[in-house]
């Protein structure tokens, strides 16, 4: 008799996820994850994220985080820090490890985990890995159109989660990043016990970036509200650059931070009244800390990408090449799909966000 993985693991089992490359993945893994702890409590998870983002799970109780540090741009460091979580790996000694990612830097930490059990999906390379092949979430599920907390679900389920559907996406605010975040906010010249709201208009694709004087205009509005206008973004040239943008396309005083970690940007969203940027790994911040937010979709699914279970309001206009690649623009000259969205149209999703809270 087939007997699914969680249910067959024993008490106080340890079990590693692994789930590199994007922000918005880490937050959105948050959703099953904490489903399997509610069904699973004497388990131990933890998941293995890229070295920026452990911060996610600095103060969490029922996650914790290993992280590999793939900045580098030389061989011979990127080898160190991938041998380096290979011991914390071994040393950990999981029963079970599950690849959510699928690339080669993860089959490589599977194959050397020495865990008894690793799952990852059918279709992955190097399959013979896996002693659980889990099949596609369509095929699980019955229909097609899912949510990435959908699919990933429907992995869950097949490896023996019991539940109804996901849990939302939620993240606790370290209290340490919450206090150097306030020295940030300060420094900046915002007030962070005064209401605020936050701008994200960064983004490292340029096809799902709104226009600098297009956001200058809603840090207009939010500031005609009585309130602080905050924006956030990388400490990478480029979106430094983004953030100068609105900055002087407006007369609206803009405290901008781009030296945030991920946890003190997480105190940040969590403590502002209002989220509003384009779709990006902050905006599913925002929804994990249940900050109302407006988030601008470009030429992503936002069916399978948008804030799951939060109180959000889209706003995207479709068009026939929707969704696509994302890394250039096939069909314009320019990405009309984010383009195309008007200043009137975000003002609306505030409106009706906030009037919803």
């Amino acid at each position: 008799m087939f007997t699914p993985l969680f249910r067959q693991l024993p008490k106080g089992a340890r079990v590693l996820f692994i789930r590199l490359r994007n922000l918005g993945e880490a937050v959105l893994d948050t959703a099953n994850l904490r489903a399997l702890k509610r069904f699973r409590p004497d388990l131990e998870l933890t998941t293995l994220v890229e070295a920026v983002f452990a911060d996610l799970y600095s103060a969490d109780p029922d996650i914790s985080a290993l992280a590999l540090d793939r900045s580098a741009r030389d061989r011979r460091s990127t080898l160190r820090a991938r041998f380096e979580v290979i011991k914390q790996i071994r040393r950990g000694r999981f029963h079970a490890v599950v690849n959510l990612h699928g690339g080669p830097a993860s089959a490589q930490l599977i194959a050397a985990s020495g865990a008894p059990h690793r799952a990852g999906a059918g279709h992955f390379r190097f399959r013979y890995l896996y002693n659980w092949q889990i099949p596609p979430a369509e095929e699980l599920l019955g229909r097609a159109d899912l949510h990435t907390v959908e699919s990933q679900f429907a992995a869950f389920r097949w490896l023996g989660l019991e539940a109804e559907s996901p849990l939302p996406t939620s993240l606790y605010v370290d209290a340490s990043r919450r206090t150097s975040a306030w020295e940030k906010l300060r420094a900046a010249g915002a007030d962070p016990d005064a209401p605020y709201a936050v701008l994200a208009p960064t983004n490292e694709f340029y096809t799902k970036r709104w226009m600098p004087e297009r956001f200058a205009a809603i840090a207009e509005d939010i500031a005609g509200r009585g309130w602080q206008v905050v924006q956030t973004g990388a400490p990478t040239e480029e979106q430094r650059i983004q953030l100068s943008s609105v900055r002087e396309a407006t007369k609206a005083p803009i405290a901008t931070l781009s030296d945030l970690n991920i946890g003190e940007l997480t105190a940040v969203i969590a403590g502002a009244k209002l989220f509003a940027g384009n779709d990006s790994g902050p905006a599913h911040i925002a929804a994990a800390v249940k900050t109302p937010l407006v988030v601008l979709f470009g030429p992503a699914s936002s069916v399978r990408w948008r804030p799951w279970r939060a109180p959000a309001v889209l706003v995207q206009n479709h068009f026939a090449c929707n969704p696509c690649a994302m890394y250039t623009c096939e069909a314009f000259d320019e990405p009309e799909c984010i383009r195309s969205i008007t200043v009137d149209q975000v003002r609306t999703a505030v409106e009706k966000v906030l009037s919803a809270g």
